[in-house]
């Protein structure tokens, strides 16, 4: 089995399932999909699902933040996008457009954004 890093999305999202001893027809049925709809994502022979089944299916997985943040940011790879979870939020704030430009400007890395995160974390606790 491939590390969870290297997993697409439809890999990843049939690892989660499993590990939670989901049926793939219960998993569909969850999130209002056919069980061969679901089963062409798990094979990836269909795109990543919409924002709204993401949901249903973190919902129905009981995914902790971490595994829910990794299959939207896998589905956002899969689509070549970032349309899931957080569109509207940038979209209605010009301040988030500004500070991804900013970031893109200066080519944070990772080590950057992590201090970001936690910068905003500290504040929320």
């Amino acid at each position: 089995m491939k590390p969870i890093t290297d997993q697409s999305f439809g890999e990843f999202v049939e690892f989660l399932r499993k590990a939670r001893s989901k049926s793939l027809r219960k998993t569909a049925e969850a999130i209002n999909v056919s069980a061969q709809f679901y089963s062409e994502v798990e094979k990836g022979r269909r795109a990543a699902f919409t924002v709204e089944r993401l949901d249903s299916l973190k919902a129905f997985l009981r995914l902790d933040e971490d595994e829910a943040n990794l299959m939207y940011n896998k589905a956002a790879e899969s689509r070549r996008n970032t349309e899931f979870d957080f569109s509207d939020y940038i979209v209605q704030r010009d301040y988030a457009m500004s500070a991804l430009r900013v970031a893109k400007e200066l080519d944070a890395d990772e080590a950057d954004w992590q201090r970001f995160v936690d910068e905003l974390r500290n504040r929320k606790e």
